[in-house]
């Protein structure tokens, strides 16, 4: 579940000020943030660095990445331009396939692991979690 926080102007231009990127301009909230943030952000800085074109963490003027922000877990990426196509063809297989090979060769050397909770081996407990209300979905 995420949890959305409330930024004032006063804190958005406090935590900016950390980085030697200018000044805000404008400034909007993601609905939801990822549930492990150093491993994402290590993972984006190795990525950016193999060659791979993806979106990477904006280091701070001391070389932090992760910083908080009203007291939550923060950081800037930088973004990539270009927009998801509104219907998906046949030929975006090919490059989305591509992608994908170039994104598992450059992540190859990444030292840091991340257990899927939402695996094969994370079903039984998941089951278990919920099994006493399963009749209250269906009876």
């Amino acid at each position: 579940m995420a949890v959305y926080t409330d930024v004032s102007d006063e804190d958005i231009s406090r935590f900016v000020a950390e980085y030697d990127i200018g000044d805000v301009v404008s400034f909007k909230g993601i609905a939801e943030g990822v549930e492990n943030t150093n491993f994402y952000l290590g993972l984006m800085d190795h990525l950016s660095a193999t060659g791979l074109n993806c979106p990477t963490p904006i280091h701070g003027k001391d070389g932090v990445a992760l910083r908080r922000l009203c007291g939550r877990p923060a950081a800037i990426t930088s973004f990539l331009q270009g927009m998801s196509p509104r219907r998906i063809q046949p030929h975006h297989c090919a490059g989305l396939g591509t992608a994908l090979a170039q994104l598992h060769t450059a992540g190859l050397g990444f030292e840091m692991h991340l257990p899927n909770a939402l695996s094969v081996k994370g079903w039984r407990p998941l089951f278990e979690s919920c099994q006493e209300h399963a009749d209250d979905v269906e009876p």
